[in-house]
């Protein structure tokens, strides 16, 4: 720790956070503080005020590490415009990744981010591409950057992604995923609820490069059912089995939304796995409606009974209609794969619903991923529009999961404390990549020489505006600060700041 009353005199500072709650998870530290920042890095932290050319007095309000998102596909300018008005200052898209990694982190830093970012190298864009010759992101600096999530979501219905791939086939996926993380993809991203006839062998293969590489897994449970055989349960299995059989570090993806009502005995399955000493950890959103793209294998019309659902469940974006029939799903379905839909898969106002997406939510180990969505308008990914297009839709978690974390689970409920809110949302993220990713030992943590990523919030008005029929920038963050920059500053976002860097895996 820095000796204040020594070392005072020779530090100056570029901006001084003064009479602020600093809340630092891994040292315990819930105290008022002042907090210094100089050229991207903290500083000081203590009682005293060194020079600053810029001191802004936060009396009053939260100072917190700034919030980690390892589950977001709104890999945009606008996405993540969006997310930093919701605190987040590191957006990842883990689940999903891309590919080719390499060319989407120089393309990104190019055109510039508001926030830091990266990407798990793609099982599924490795999938595509081996067994139906799918072609990736062009090379050309010229062509528009697309999502890999957008690539993914307009070629999942093509013939062979959802079968099994020959023992060749298997070993070229697996060396354009490897090659991913090379490039600096944080772990491997395998979409397995999207190709559920893929093989259980491909599975366990690439659950043992993950641990060769020494990188995390970031699994969609193959099985979303609540009915046996193929249940939920039966997904979460898997996953597990492939923690303990390989020793890889294996990560569940939206536990609460993939478990469905099985949350309870996937919840029990868990613990005892990490009990026995497996590395798994889980994410969860504070929501009880989902969204994915229409096309998603587990839509298949024979296939909504098992997860308690009917197609007036299904909620369906670009026209706001809840689809009538079978008949109408299977046309958009066919028409439409990707095209955005929410789905009810529990029911938040029923108390025993309620506590299903709690129980998802406090898994020891878990953490707060958004999943948030692309923002879409007349049937196109929005990418650097601003302000926002009036008639662009999404998931609302793409805008307030966090503040909803801090609002309703926090404030309304109780079921967090601040403190472990702050956890699960910034240091308890950051541990789960940081053996792959070295650069995020120094996030989540209001620690001197820890990066200056820092969120800054009025605990008793941190509130989520966006609904599901508009989407709207979260209120409540004051300033919200990415390599000592900011981004947010008197809760008003600036847009013109684009401080984000990659975040890469470093292995051998």
């Amino acid at each position: 720790m820095l000796d204040t009353i020594e070392r005072l005199p020779d530090l100056t500072c570029d901006i001084l956070f003064v009479g602020g709650r600093v809340i630092d998870p891994e040292t315990g530290l819930d105290g008022t503080r002042n907090v210094g920042v100089r050229g991207g890095t903290i500083t000081y932290i203590g009682r005293q005020r060194p020079l600053a050319d810029t001191i802004v007095d936060v009396t009053g309000l939260v100072v917190s590490p700034g919030f980690i998102d390892l589950h977001s596909h709104a890999q945009s300018p606008l996405g993540q415009r969006l997310q930093a008005q919701d605190g987040v200052t590191t957006s990842m898209d883990l689940e999903a990744g891309t590919l080719p990694v390499g060319l989407y982190y120089e393309r990104a830093e190019a055109e510039g981010r508001p926030i830091n970012f990266g990407f798990s190298s793609s099982w599924a864009l490795a999938r595509m591409s081996v067994v139906d010759h799918v072609r990736l992101e062009s090379e050309a600096s010229t062509d528009p950057l697309v999502n890999g999530v957008e690539i993914f979501e307009d070629n999942q219905t093509l013939p062979r992604w959802n079968s099994l791939a020959s023992d060749y086939e298997t070993q070229q996926i697996l060396e354009l995923v490897e090659q991913g993380v090379h490039e600096g993809g944080i772990g491997i991203g395998v979409l397995l609820g999207y190709s559920p006839l893929s093989g259980r062998d491909e599975y366990y293969r690439t659950a043992k490069l993950a641990e060769r590489l020494g990188v995390p897994a970031f699994t969609h449970s193959r099985q979303m059912s609540n009915i046996e055989p193929g249940s939920s349960l039966d997904g979460a299995l898997e996953i597990l089995a492939a923690a303990a059989g390989t020793g890889a570090a294996m990560h569940i993806c939206h536990i609460n939304s993939t478990s469905l009502r099985r949350i309870d005995d996937v919840s029990e399955a868990v613990a005892r796995s990490q009990a026995q000493g497996n590395r798994v950890t889980t994410e969860a959103y504070p929501y009880a409606r989902s969204s994915t793209g229409i096309g998603a294998a587990f839509f298949e019309p024979d296939k909504l009974d098992r997860m308690g659902i009917t197609p007036a469940s299904i909620e369906y974006l670009p026209t706001g209609e809840r689809i009538a029939d079978v008949e109408r799903l299977v046309h958009l379905r066919a028409t439409d794969p990707g095209g955005l839909c929410i789905i009810d898969y529990l029911d938040a106002d029923d108390p025993d619903d309620l506590a299903k997406l709690l129980r998802g939510l406090t898994l020891p180990g878990g953490v707060i991923a958004s999943d948030a969505m692309p923002l879409v308008k007349s049937g196109h990914h929005l990418h650097d529009e601003w302000p926002l297009p009036d008639g662009a839709f999404t998931h609302p978690r793409s805008a307030g999961c966090f503040a909803r974390t801090f609002g309703w689970l926090v404030r309304e409920l109780g079921v967090f404390s601040l403190n472990e809110a702050v956890r699960r949302c910034s240091y308890a993220p950051a541990t789960i990549i940081q053996d792959a990713a070295p650069a995020m030992r120094r996030k989540g943590r209001v620690q001197v020489g820890a990066d200056a990523d820092l969120t800054i919030f009025d605990a008793a008005t941190i509130s989520d505006l966006a609904t599901f029929e508009s989407v709207r920038a979260s209120t409540g963050f004051q300033h919200v600060l990415v390599a000592g920059t900011f981004v947010v500053r008197d809760g008003v976002l600036i847009e013109s700041a684009k401080p984000g860097r990659g975040i890469r895996s470093q292995v051998g």
